[in-house]
């Protein structure tokens, strides 16, 4: 019968809770009310809830002031040291919460970019960020808690997501490709590889229109899927890329890539910072997100 008892929910409320303990602290409604940030009439109405759920009055009006009956006083001194002890474990819970690694994963070509300077890291080790460069996604519902930087990311429920990277594409090659091209002939293309990471594989159409070839090119994709891995093809000369930038400035600057023409598109996806809501929510995650938007637009 005691383990029955014990394990009988009351039906109470915290909020129903803090409002008769601000009471029986302030014995005034209004001063109640001000401390918790509440009107005084959604105080009343919590000590209402409250006192139709006990079945008893824990309040009266004495004098134009608030007092306990009886029953709320002793109701107060039971409850007050729970009170303060489910108050404290939240607190020390948070406070875990915010010592825990938060997860940054980023792809490898933005993180070169714009993650690896020495002002970054150690920003990241001070405020307990591991950086996790890879192109696999990571799942933002699992326990851990995880800020991503994605390419093309989509609206989702539950999902915070800040655009930050708007990504323009050039058509590029490995020099000794661009040597021998002849861009304006859709022979010459439908012999080429086309390096086709996913997310840009429809942009190719664009540039069919804009080289007034449309219709006339028999595509040969080759897909990838990570924009790195289709990069490093490129490079060594094994077919044409979309070339993004800023990302491919140092293949350029390095003479391992060179432009086949002046075109010049804007892609249809760009890259976004995402987390969960109530990670976006957090100190800690406004605080990373203002300083990868600091990092990405300088």
């Amino acid at each position: 019968m005691a383990t029955e008892e014990f394990a009988r929910d009351p039906g109470l409320s915290w909020s129903q809770l803090r409002a008769f303990e601000a009471c029986a602290r302030f014995r005034s409604f209004t001063a109640a009310a001000a401390s918790l940030n509440l009107t005084p009439a959604a105080v009343r109405y919590q000590i209402g809830l409250l006192e139709a759920r006990l079945g008893v009055r824990l309040c009266e009006r004495q004098g134009g002031r608030l007092a306990l009956t009886a029953i709320g006083t002793a109701f107060r001194g039971r409850i007050a040291r729970p009170m303060q002890e489910l108050a404290k474990a939240c607190a020390d819970a948070s406070q875990s919460a915010t010592a825990a690694t938060l997860l940054l994963t980023v792809p490898p070509l933005f993180a070169r970019q714009f993650l690896f300077g020495d002002r970054f890291l150690r920003w990241c080790d001070a405020n307990f960020i591991k950086l996790d460069v890879t192109d696999s996604k990571r799942d933002l519902f699992g326990p851990d808690q995880i800020v991503a930087i994605r390419l093309g990311a989509v609206p989702i429920s539950g999902l915070s997501s800040t655009p930050v990277l708007a990504v323009k594409l050039v058509l590029a090659a490995a020099p000794s490709v661009v040597a021998e091209a002849r861009v304006f002939e859709a022979a010459w293309w439908s012999k080429q590889n086309l390096l086709t990471p996913s997310v840009s594989e429809a942009a190719w159409e664009k540039v069919w229109l804009a080289l007034d070839l449309d219709g006339q090119v028999v595509p040969r994709h080759r897909r990838f899927s990570s924009y790195a891995a289709a990069l490093e093809a490129a490079c060594a000369g094994q077919g044409v890329l979309l070339a993004a930038l800023p990302f491919a400035e140092r293949e350029f600057g390095a003479g391992r890539l060179a432009r086949l023409s002046k075109i010049r598109l804007s892609s249809p996806v760009g890259y976004s910072i995402v987390m969960r809501t109530e990670v976006a929510a957090s100190r800690r995650g406004r605080s990373l997100r203002q300083k990868l938007m600091t990092e990405i637009r300088g």
